[in-house]
């Protein structure tokens, strides 16, 4: 090994083991529970399957090198089949590091590398020292401001100055959980691994019995829509108050999960860079380069603008995959944030932005008709299995469907608005779950101008940008008039062309 190369952490294939395991312990039981319910002891054994898998994972941990380069990193590994790559420094755009409880009793990180080339992380290193993390994002740091680095020398960095930007307390991170409502995934997962296991019913009679009455109400109250017998007023209250219960454990269970994910969530700024780190049991640590944000999202569903909150995600190019610290870099720049500190926040990630100048554009006056006509569209096909029915509320099913459709396309066309400003292209839309997107002029990669048939027929049009990241909620304006899109289009075209784009 020369001296500039670099081995893991001589414990690094503990955490490789650990990690198969982990990925396979739910098969596996379901195996050994399928089997010895069927009779078939043999099927378990087929877990031993695993073992030449675990082996090759753990002599790759094991052959693992890396060494820094003059303009990039280096990395080998393989014993029979030797795979070598190499990673230039400029092409890095996160270096985010994950900790479990192991991970920081053994002061050891997980690192992952990622280049925006793809939806999994360019190079993923189980586990280094923290030092070594330390060194990498240093050696990294070199690398982008073109700065030559002896290939052997110790790398000797200024220290930037570290600013706090967003931290969340427990109140914050319960009035998260209690927002976001995510006790279902914990639901889910403890449904679905107990259907696995053959083990719901008997969870089922644990919690309310084999004789209650409560198990019938459900299959009544369906029948009664289909013409059968209405439950009585017991059993409805029944119904409704196991609701209410469901309801009130998953937000509980929700902001329970919250605390523990986000526990001492942290957004800090530091030189051309925005680091957040959270977490109780497993620590992540993403950094965040200003320069490779291509769009900044800011959502507010009610319970949010009911507490006077929002949350703003950032989505840089590359994106999909990664695990928690892709996660972190897409969701979490502040999961929740009060709206007087919006502003201020913006202003850290997106400094050239004057957010009181924006002046925001309605679309179309006649959006209203196009939109209530899908609305009504959908609504029909809502209530068309109630109206063949042909009961008593038929006629109440069918008047109010078409009052939603009404106010919801009215309300939907009303909260469309588009605005340019400073260098900023920016798109709202959303009456009940509101959006807002920001993308600058130099993260535009294409700028499209669409005519769908009915878009002619009405004298209206699309204007679509398309940036480097996949965002949940694109820039795409509908129900422009003709000689408004083609303009906007012109517009942001032609600063896209006089802007260098930048990664």
């Amino acid at each position: 090994m020369t001296p500039s190369e670099r081995r893991l952490h001589p414990l690094s294939f503990m955490f490789v083991i650990a990690s198969q395991v982990r990925q396979l312990v739910v098969p596996g039981l379901v195996v050994l529970v399928g089997a010895g319910s069927a009779g078939l002891d043999w099927q378990a054994w087929l877990i031993l399957l695993i073992i030449p898998y675990a082996l090759i994972a753990v002599i790759q941990s094991i052959t693992f090198k890396y060494r820094f380069e003059a303009d990039e990193l280096v990395m080998t590994s393989g014993l029979v089949f030797r795979n070598e790559r190499h990673v230039p420094y400029s092409r890095i755009q996160n270096i985010d590091a994950v900790q479990n409880v192991l991970h920081r009793l053994l002061r050891v990180t997980e690192v992952r590398l990622e280049t925006g080339g793809g939806d999994e992380p360019e190079a993923r290193m189980r586990v280094v020292p923290l030092p070594a993390l330390d060194e990498i994002r240093a050696r990294v740091a070199i690398g982008r401001g073109h700065r030559h680095v002896p290939a052997s020398g110790p790398s000797d960095v200024q220290a930037v100055e570290r600013r706090v930007v967003l931290a969340l307390g427990p109140r914050e991170l319960l009035l998260a959980g209690f927002i976001d409502s995510r006790g279902l995934i914990i639901v889910g997962a403890a449904f679905g691994l107990l259907s696995e296991l053959g083990l719901f019913d008997a969870a089922s009679d644990m919690v309310i019995g084999d004789d209650v009455s409560a198990r019938g109400v459900v299959r009544q109250a369906i029948g009664a829509v289909f013409g059968g017998g209405l439950p009585s007023i017991g059993q409805v209250a029944v119904l409704l108050t196991a609701f209410v219960g469901f309801v009130l454990v998953i937000r509980v269970l929700s902001m329970i999960w919250s605390v523990v994910r986000l526990w001492s969530f942290q957004l800090d700024k530091q030189g051309d860079d925005l680091a957040v780190q959270y977490g109780a049991f497993t620590r992540v640590i993403a950094s965040i380069p200003l320069r490779r944000i291509q769009t900044l999202t800011i959502s507010a569903s009610p319970l949010h603008r009911l507490c006077r909150m929002v949350s703003v995600r950032a989505d840089s190019a590359g994106g999909g995959g990664g695990g928690e610290g892709a996660a972190a870099k897409r969701e979490s720049l502040a999961p929740i944030v009060r709206r007087s500190e919006l502003a201020r926040l913006l202003g850290e990630v997106i400094p050239e932005l004057d957010w009181s100048s924006v002046s925001w554009f309605a679309v179309h006056p006649r959006a209203f008709r196009r939109a209530l006509k899908s609305s009504l569209v959908f609504a029909a096909i809502c209530i068309l299995p109630f109206t063949a029915m042909l009961r008593w509320w038929t006629v109440a099913a069918v008047a109010m469907g078409i009052l939603w459709a009404c106010v919801h396309a009215r309300l939907y066309v009303k909260s469309l608005g588009w605005a340019i400003a400073d260098d900023t292209v920016l798109f709202r839309s959303g009456w009940l779950w509101r959006e807002l997107t920001i993308a600058r002029f130099n993260k535009i990669q294409a700028v499209a101008l669409t005519e769908s048939p009915f878009d002619r027929r009405a004298s209206m049009a699309t204007v679509r940008v398309d940036t480097a990241a996949a965002s949940a909620h694109r820039v795409t304006i509908p129900y422009l008039a003709q000689k408004t899109a083609d303009d906007l289009y012109r517009t942001l075209a032609a600063h896209a062309a006089r802007t260098a784009f930048r990664w």
